[in-house]
């Protein structure tokens, strides 16, 4: 018996050694293959996106003409982008054209028309607090898991510098997200806002072009790209797709180009939260309001982090056109049809009594802060 138990033992032992030395000739295989796989006679190539993503398929159609592996295509829609589905729902269109088309390589450059809050289920989620950030980020691992799914090899590129600097501010948040996300899942993030800024990293509307010399390169209203913009920013996406290429035929070492890999995310910090306050203007001109259950405690570091809501009756649920800063007034009234009666708002609103405080919330300054 005790004979049996060692030889099955060994038997165990031998095949758990077998399957290691096989996962690890896979995994050192794979390696060796690169990004793209096996080289191929000639590679789709899809673009998605916003107008920028328009531009820069328009580029790629001029430096890449004449390019005997590359067959480009791609559907943009402007306007759009991954934190208003209501405009344009990229999570339920992007399966259908993954679906009737056969997509080797997606170039992906979106993001700029996203810098705003998200409105859902009849709240905004204020940009860049934390319930805006779980849910943007979402939406942008579901953009990059549909694309992989499909066996597609993703270039995801850097939302570049805009020259309005508050805008800017919020663009590199959002770049940051793509960044991170596209690093957990394995995809090419191309970074791109060096080479549209000066040396300080400052916008630049001007550089050198795909000439050499320096010409312009943005359009007057400092977003978008002119022809010379798209072209180079058109070269330095299809230069990584030909590095990779030349991996792919065996050509250059994997290890020149390594396919990215989500271990090597690094950490970084949440960026500073620069949304609306309380009382101000939503992206409708709706004043936006802090529920209640979304006050942070004392003490907390999430004081700015709340969740705000539109007025939830009434003609106030429908967007003004007016234009211009919301006034304390509108703002009061917004509040005082709100309030249930008999409550603590209700007694500091209609009746004009302070109510009690509530041990260890933000205006319970009896509580200690460490």
């Amino acid at each position: 018996m005790k004979y049996a138990i060692s030889t099955i033992s060994k038997l165990i032992c031998l095949s758990a050694l077998i399957i290691v030395s096989i996962s690890g000739i896979s995994t050192a295989q794979q390696s060796q293959v690169g990004y793209l796989g096996k080289g191929k006679d000639q590679y789709s190539v899809f673009v998605f996106g916003d107008a920028l993503a328009g531009g820069l398929w328009a580029g790629a159609a001029r430096i890449s003409k004449g390019h005997p592996r590359l067959k480009l295509n791609g559907r943009y829609r402007e306007g759009s982008g991954l934190s208003k589905p209501r405009f344009y729902n990229w999570a339920e269109r992007l399966p259908r054209t993954l679906e009737n088309r056969q997509i080797d390589i997606a170039l992906v450059f979106i993001g700029t028309n996203d810098a705003q809050d998200i409105r859902r289920d009849g709240e905004y989620l204020v940009f860049n607090s934390e319930p805006w950030r779980e849910v943007y980020t979402a939406s942008v691992a579901t953009m990059m898991s549909q694309l992989t799914a499909n066996k597609t090899a993703v270039y995801w590129v850097e939302v570049p510098p805009v020259s309005r600097p508050k805008l800017d501010k919020r663009l590199k948040i959002i770049a940051a997200i793509h960044k991170t996300q596209a690093a957990k899942a394995g995809i090419r993030f191309v970074e791109i806002r060096q080479f549209f800024t000066t040396s300080g990293g400052a916008y630049s509307q001007s550089g050198a072009g795909v000439e050499g010399y320096i010409t312009r390169l943005r359009s007057r209203n400092g977003i978008r790209f002119i022809k010379s913009g798209n072209n180079k920013l058109a070269s330095i996406v299809l230069k990584q797709i030909d590095r990779d290429i030349a991996i792919a035929d065996g050509e250059v070492p994997a290890k020149e180009f390594p396919v990215p890999d989500a271990s090597n995310i690094a950490s970084s910090e949440v960026a500073a939260y620069t949304g609306p306050i309380f009382g101000s203007a939503a992206s409708d001109d709706q004043p936006l309001i802090i529920q209640p259950e979304n006050m942070p405690l004392a003490g907390s570091d999430q004081s700015t982090n709340v969740l705000v809501a539109l007025p939830t009756f009434g003609s106030e649920n429908q967007p003004s056109t007016r234009k211009g800063n919301i006034s304390g007034n509108r703002v009061l009234e917004t509040l005082v049809r709100q309030v249930k009666p008999g409550s603590p708002a209700h007694s500091l609103f209609i009746d004009g009594t302070w109510p009690d405080k509530q041990s260890g919330r933000l205006d319970d300054f009896s509580s200690s802060v460490q």
